[in-house]
C-alpha cells in the first residue's frame, strides 16, 4: 500500500494545480485595485472556511490539522503567509506572465533548497520534470515582452523562495496539513489590518456587492480547495514534486483567459502549456510504473 502513495499524491496535488489555475480569472472578476485589499479578504474568506470544516466536519480534522499557530506548524505557516502577500501583489501590480514565470521555478528551487540545506532525496524523474516546466514557461514567456515592472517582479521572487520552503517545512509537520495555507492567509491579513488601521475598513466600505461576492468564490471556495489539495500531496510526494503541480497554473491560466475574460492566448503561450502540461502528466505515469514495476517484484 506504501508504495502507492506517490501515485495518490499526484493525483491529489493535480487536481489542486487545476483548480488553482483558475485564481488569475477570480483575481480579475475582482476589480480591487488594492493588492494588499485582496489578500487581507482572500485570508479571512479561506480561514473562515477552513475553521468552519474543522468546527462542524469532525473527521476533516486528520486532514486539515490544528487551524491555529503550533509550535510545528509556525515556518510552514511563515512562509504560506508570505507567498499569500507576494502572489497577489505581483499577480495585482504586474503582468500575469512575471507571476507565472516565477511559479514555474518554485519546484526547481524546492529542489535545491531541500538537496543543499536538507539533504533530501530528489527523485531524478521531479528534477527532469521541473526543468521541462521552466522550458516550458521560457516558450511563453518569449511571445510577451511587455507590462513587466520591478516591484513585481521583486514579488514573484518571493512568491517562489517562500511557496518552494512552505512545501519543504509542511512536509515535516505532523499530522493534517491541508489547513495551513488558510493559516497562513489569515495571518497575513492579521499583518496587514494592524499596519493599515482604518485606512482599511475605510476601503473595505467602498467595495461593492458583485466585488466581495467574487471575493468570497476566491477566498472561500478556489484557494481553500485548490492550496489544501497541493498542500495535502507533500504528505505522498517530495514538496518539489508537489511544486510541479503550481506549473498547471502555467498551463491553464490563458484557457481560462480566453474562455471567460475573451483574452485569447498567443501561439507560445498554448505551445509552452502543452510542454508544461507533459511534463506533469510524465513523471505522474513514470510514478505509476514504478509503483507497477515494484508490486511485480514484491510478488515474484
Amino acid at each position: 500500500m506504501k508504495n502507492a502513495l506517490p501515485v495518490n499524491g499526484n493525483l491529489i496535488g493535480i487536481m489542486g494545480g487545476i483548480i488553482l489555475s483558475t485564481d488569475s480569472v477570480f483575481i480579475r472578476m475582482m476589480g480591487i485595485e488594492n493588492s494588499w485589499l485582496i489578500v487581507v479578504l482572500r485570508g479571512i474568506f479561506m480561514w473562515g472556511t477552513c475553521l468552519l470544516v474543522w468546527l462542524l466536519w469532525r473527521k476533516s480534522r486528520s486532514t486539515l490539522g490544528t487551524p491555529w499557530l503550533t509550535q510545528d506548524n509556525a515556518l510552514s505557516t511563515l512562509f504560506f503567509c508570505i507567498s499569500s502577500a507576494c502572489f497577489v501583489n505581483a499577480l495585482n501590480r504586474g503582468s500575469v506572465a512575471t507571476v507565472l514565470v516565477i511559479i514555474s521555478s518554485t519546484p526547481f528551487i524546492s529542489s535545491l533548497i531541500s538537496r543543499l540545506f536538507f539533504k533530501m532525496r530528489i527523485d531524478r524523474s521531479v528534477m527532469l520534470a521541473s526543468l521541462a516546466g521552466i522550458i516550458g514557461v521560457a516558450v511563453v514567456m518569449s511571445g510577451r515582452s511587455e507590462g513587466h515592472s520591478g516591484i513585481a517582479n521583486l514579488y514573484a521572487l518571493g512568491t517562489a523562495f517562500s511557496m518552494a520552503l512552505a512545501f519543504i517545512f509542511t512536509s515535516r509537520v505532523s499530522g493534517g496539513t491541508a489547513g495551513l495555507p488558510s493559516l497562513g492567509a489569515i495571518l497575513a491579513s492579521v499583518v496587514i489590518a494592524l499596519w493599515s488601521g482604518t485606512d482599511l475598513l475605510e476601503s473595505l466600505k467602498m467595495l461593492t456587492p458583485a466585488q466581495y461576492g467574487w471575493s468570497v468564490a476566491e477566498g472561500a471556495l478556489i484557494m481553500p480547495l485548490a492550496m489544501g489539495l497541493i498542500t495535502l500531496s507533500t504528505r505522498f510526494v517530495s514538496p518539489a514534486n508537489a511544486g510541479l503541480f503550481l506549473l498547471l497554473e502555467t498551463a491553464l491560466a490563458p484557457l481560462w483567459m480566453y474562455l471567460f475574460m475573451d483574452e485569447i492566448p498567443t501561439i507560445h503561450a498554448v505551445i509552452g502549456g502543452a510542454v508544461i502540461i507533459m511534463a506533469v502528466v510524465s513523471q505522474t505515469v513514470y510514478a505509476r510504473r514504478r509503483v507497477d514495476v515494484q508490486r511485480y517484484a514484491d510478488a515474484g
